[in-house]
């Protein structure tokens, strides 16, 4: 079974990290608010989770992570009202199958486990880090001009604007029925797919480069669909 979310062992119960369970069920709240929100249905520390700091490298700062408990961890996925949530939840349950046969060695104790939780969410950022700067340097190197008759002027990619307008309503309007059908959800500025229309070769990423107000040179990411996509639209927008 691939794995979805890291678990790991503290005193002979499984732990799962609340930090990569938020990034897991894609939630855009801020983690603090988001876990603080959670709290409100009535979880209980040090039975079902357990707080812990640790110095980021990358952001340079202290933050907070949790140990959930599995059973906690299923809940609050089942909280979510979502296609990850209801993800998560059976994953987790299929674990707990998997646990009882054996089939997962896990770390033993508390210590090992929260160290565990908190080397996999700082390697996870780390390696996003090195792909954002991958793709700066990548579109650098990029010949502006190649990237304006490759991606910008291409027959065979939309964006949502040129779609909205084929069905008659605002871009605005086309993004939010297409959040409220389960295609898409927004992350970071910019729309991306639900797990169960990804691989399908209906979006593109587009990256270009711009100045801001202070001279610094920035990259901003776009999904653009491509013919394929544009069908699909059509096919579920009435």
């Amino acid at each position: 079974m691939k794995e979805l979310i890291k678990i790991t062992e503290q005193n002979g119960n499984q732990a799962v990290s609340a930090r990569e369970l938020h990034k897991f069920l894609e939630i855009t709240e801020r983690f603090s608010s988001w876990f603080e929100r959670m709290l409100q249905y009535g979880f209980t520390e040090n039975i079902d989770y357990q707080g812990c700091e640790f110095f980021n490298t990358l952001a340079n700062q202290a933050l907070i992570d949790y140990a959930l408990t599995l059973d906690c961890a299923k809940e609050i996925s089942m909280l979510q009202r979502s296609e990850r949530g209801k993800m998560a939840r059976q994953y987790f349950i299929e674990c707990e199958k998997q646990l009882r046969n054996g089939k997962f060695a896990l770390p033993t104790t508390y210590k090992e486990a929260l160290q565990s939780l908190l080397e996999e969410v700082e390697a996870k950022e780390r390696l996003q880090a090195q792909n954002d700067l991958q793709r700066v340097e990548l579109q650098k190197q990029a010949p502006k001009v190649a990237y304006y008759e490759d991606v910008l002027t291409s027959k065979s990619t939309y964006n949502a604007n040129q779609i909205a307008k084929e069905l008659g309503m605002s871009a605005v309007t086309l993004n939010k029925r297409l959040h409220e059908l389960k295609v898409q959800y927004k992350q970071g500025g910019q729309w991306l797919l639900y797990h169960h229309h990804q691989d399908k070769g209906y979006t593109k990423t587009v990256t270009h480069t711009y100045t801001d107000s202070q001279g610094e040179t920035r990259t901003s990411s776009s999904t653009v669909w491509t013919e394929k996509g544009r069908e699909f639209i059509h096919s579920i927008i009435q």
